[in-house]
């Protein structure tokens, strides 16, 4: 999907993952993510264990509800090794009479039972059918497998969220490119040919997006600076629709040498929360 951008009138970037994380208007800050507000609508008075899962130590503004948030990890048995840490069995054990108040001691002894839980879950559902595939020795090929591991051993977890980069391709551009792009494929191929010896391939949808799109014309250091529209990848085997999903921009009509976007980002989000996510 080609010219995925945002209305930004003042043409600043500096903070564009925001506005892709919260599909707020440019103009607008908001603090909960697209998926966090998910969440929130999901899990509302039902006990999710981990719909919604990072893989990385940090959770994105994407994954942040009101209510409900996210769980970030690099690995299922690193995060349960350190959940059994004394150091928090100790404090929830102690705090179980506070779990079901409503003060702010109360809502974080409820978080820690919460992500404690969704810790053991998590483990033991990797190591239901773990993935037997051949993956890429990188960091996103790693990933991808754990993602595997957890979906052949049906956790129920909706969307995984994951980081590849950096794009940021002011300096010789051509070279990193490639080598991001070469591993990005190599991961993604690995990962379509686990989940079809599986048969699970028409359950998952890869959607990939970047925090910003690059300038047209080449800088002076070989790279390419901020530009405006993006595009999005899209993966999997229930796609209805192959190739292009639009036009290629047109590279005679650009806007102060911006490409012009014509979809909104937002679009593709609804679309997914409706007729991916149900």
């Amino acid at each position: 999907l080609h010219n995925v951008g945002y209305p930004n009138p003042d043409r600043s970037h500096f903070r564009s993952m925001d506005i892709w994380h919260t599909a707020s208007p440019a103009s607008e800050y908001w603090s909960t993510g697209w998926l966090g507000r998910y969440l929130d609508a999901q899990c509302a008075g039902n006990a999710c264990h981990a719909p919604v899962l990072e893989i990385d130590d940090t959770l994105s503004l994407a994954l942040k509800g009101e209510q409900r948030k996210g769980l970030a990890m690099q690995e299922p048995k690193q995060l349960r090794e350190s959940s059994r840490s004394p150091y928090f069995t100790d404090y929830a054990a102690a705090g179980a009479g506070h779990a079901h108040d409503d003060s702010p001691v109360g809502y974080l002894y409820k978080t820690m039972t919460e992500t404690l839980a969704s810790a053991e879950y998590v483990f033991e559902k990797s190591r239901a059918k773990p993935s037997r595939g051949a993956y890429p020795d990188t960091g996103l090929g790693k990933h991808l497998k754990t993602v595997a591991s957890l979906i052949l051993g049906d956790a129920d977890t909706s969307v995984y969220y994951l980081s590849h980069g950096s794009f940021d391709t002011h300096v010789n551009q051509a070279f990193q490119q490639k080598r991001l792009f070469t591993e990005f494929n190599d991961a993604v191929a690995a990962f379509a040919a686990d989940l079809k010896a599986q048969g699970r391939w028409n359950d998952v949808l890869v959607v990939t997006f970047s925090e910003f799109g690059r300038r047209v014309s080449q800088n002076a250091s070989g790279g390419t600076d901020h530009g405006t529209a993006n595009q999005m990848f899209f993966f999997g085997g229930n796609l209805k629709q192959k190739g292009l999903l639009n036009p290629l921009p047109n590279l005679a009509d650009l806007d102060q040498g911006d490409l012009k976007f014509n979809v909104d980002f937002r679009q593709v989000y609804a679309t997914l929360l409706e007729r991916w996510l149900g």
